[in-house]
């Protein structure tokens, strides 16, 4: 996998919805997502944001399969490759930005033509409920020894002619790897929903 660091003016855009797609420029011959299941490998990539203050170019952190290419609008600051090699009782401390969630039966279907699944995504609001969405993620992948949660202002969106929330939070903390493939599974794939708003991506680091 591959790490950049890349830039976008603040005058592109400030539609938080419209940053995965002006991202996509810099992948122009990767295929977009095709999995069914979570299981399968990620196409494409993975992002958080690092910096993001008015008037300031929006800077994201990146994690892809391939190597990106420079790309009009987007300033590419630098890229390396990654191999990680998590083992058996490694302790790592790590850093997720997510959208923890559950569903629940979406009340209001009968209003909503078109639509064919009767469940709908809620945010988990108590910070004890985070923690134990994330300790259901990282199952048979990891323990968590310990995690701090570090909510976030409600994040914002347009998505054509419609307005939208999401509620997102940052996850700090240190696990204990348990099985030697699912960590890189995880790290690969993501964790959780909202990807395309840059939560998902789990970094780690030896301690």
């Amino acid at each position: 996998m591959f790490f950049s660091r890349v830039e976008m003016p603040w005058n592109r855009t400030q539609n938080p919805y419209e940053y995965h797609r002006k991202l996509w420029s810099l992948f122009p011959n990767q295929s977009r997502e095709v999995r069914r299941t979570y299981n399968e490998k990620r196409q494409g990539f993975l992002f958080r944001i690092e910096k993001h203050q008015a008037g300031n170019p929006i800077r994201f952190l990146l994690q892809s399969n391939g190597s990106p290419q420079t790309a009009q609008g987007l300033s590419l600051l630098g890229c390396r490759e990654f191999h990680p090699k998590p083992q058996v009782g490694q302790r790592l401390a790590f850093v997720l930005t997510a959208n923890p969630t559950k569903k629940i039966r979406d009340e209001q279907m009968a209003a909503k033509p078109g639509k064919k699944i009767d469940k709908c995504r809620v945010p988990l609001i108590r910070e004890k409920e985070h923690k134990l969405w994330l300790a259901r993620k990282l199952n048979g992948a990891a323990v968590l020894e310990r995690t701090t949660v570090i909510p976030h202002p409600m994040l914002f969106f347009r998505k054509g002619n419609r307005a939208g929330k999401l509620a997102t939070l940052t996850f700090e903390g240190v696990l204990k790897v348990s099985a030697p493939g699912e960590p890189v599974r995880l790290l690969e794939n993501g964790i959780g929903p909202a990807k395309a708003f840059g939560c998902g991506l789990m970094l780690v680091r030896r301690i």
